[in-house]
């Protein structure tokens, strides 16, 4: 972690009363854990702190202890001191800052592609998670993990590990989540939350969107799509297929998963995956996105017909390049 930026943000926050703290839009796990755990220990310090998003709390997070913490907003209050971003690589992906920029941004993440919007950049694509830089901030600042703090931040930590599966599972991850379950997190509780609260709805989306699912012809490319009238036939949302995208990386000779979806009209969201070494951040570049090495999504203008050709022809030259260029 680079410790002069990491200063830096400790000094701004102790030296300002009023925090706002934003992420992107549809925060996952990772994003709203980590905003949380932040609001939670400011509040501790007895600042002023609140977390907007333009997006509510998705189903699946609601366990989270945010009340009175987080706001669903259109317009952001202009009556603070600093805005603080977390987990976001750009700025623009909160869709709320458009009109005015605040003066004072401090930005914090983990994602290799962040475009360094701050004028207090702490980035550390090392770190496991966005989380794993809250906590070592906690203690810079001197702030009491409480049991609330901890369950933002396993949740955190945990979703962004794919429940300590994916790669960026180190020992720090394992002693921080242990530290974390000491000050009161349970493990399976928590897991239960994340994981065994399907819908019927969510469950018969799965199933139509398995139908779906495709192969290149050397396998190494996987996708699956969902178009609006999937989502309306069966009663659900995007958010109802958030982690979607694993299912067809889990195939045996994947090595890029995809999955595309309708965004609003005339959009296509697409998040990719990579089971190997291929960098899908990469991929994700080419389309205006980012993300990590191992996952990544873009935005992309067009419709999922003509949009998919497109990204599955960049995915399956990224493999052949990958698979070139690695060593015999």
């Amino acid at each position: 972690m680079n410790a002069g930026d990491r200063k830096a943000v400790q000094a701004a926050l102790e030296q300002h009363r009023r925090v706002l703290i934003s992420t992107h839009v549809s925060p996952e796990g990772d994003a709203l854990g980590s905003a949380l755990a932040l609001a939670h220990a400011l509040r501790g310090m007895g600042k002023e702190a609140l977390v907007v998003n333009r997006d509510p709390v998705p189903r699946l997070l609601d366990f989270l202890p945010a009340h009175g913490l987080y706001r669903r907003v259109d317009r952001p209050d202009e009556g603070y001191d600093v805005l603080v971003v977390v987990d976001c690589g750009d700025l623009e992906r909160t869709a709320l800052f458009h009109e005015r920029r605040p003066s004072l941004i401090i930005n914090i993440d983990h994602h290799i592609t962040n475009k360094q919007f701050g004028q207090i950049n702490w980035v550390d694509p090392g770190a496991a998670a966005t989380a794993e830089m809250i906590a070592a901030l906690l203690g810079d600042l001197h702030v009491g993990v409480s049991k609330e703090i901890a369950l933002c931040l396993y949740t955190a930590l945990m979703t962004e590990t794919g429940s300590f599966k994916y790669s960026n599972t180190s020992p720090a991850v394992f002693r921080l989540a242990a530290e974390l379950a000491e000050r009161g997190v349970r493990p399976a509780w928590v897991s239960h939350q994340i994981y065994e609260r399907n819908t019927v709805n969510r469950l018969k989306l799965l199933g139509a969107v398995l139908e779906r699912m495709e192969v290149s012809a050397d396998r190494t490319v996987a996708w699956v799509t969902i178009p609006a009238d999937v989502f309306a036939r069966t009663g659900t949302t995007a958010e109802d297929a958030e982690d979607f995208v694993n299912y067809p990386r889990s195939l045996t000779e994947t090595e890029v998963a995809i999955l595309l979806r309708d965004a609003e009209p005339g959009r296509v969201k697409v998040s990719f995956r990579a089971s190997g070494e291929v960098d899908v951040a990469a991929i994700a570049s080419q389309f205006g996105g980012g993300g990590h090495r191992k996952a990544a999504g873009c935005t992309v203008a067009g419709t999922i017909d003509t949009v998919r050709p497109r990204v599955i022809e960049a995915a399956e030259r990224a493999v052949r390049n990958t698979m070139a260029a690695a060593p015999r």
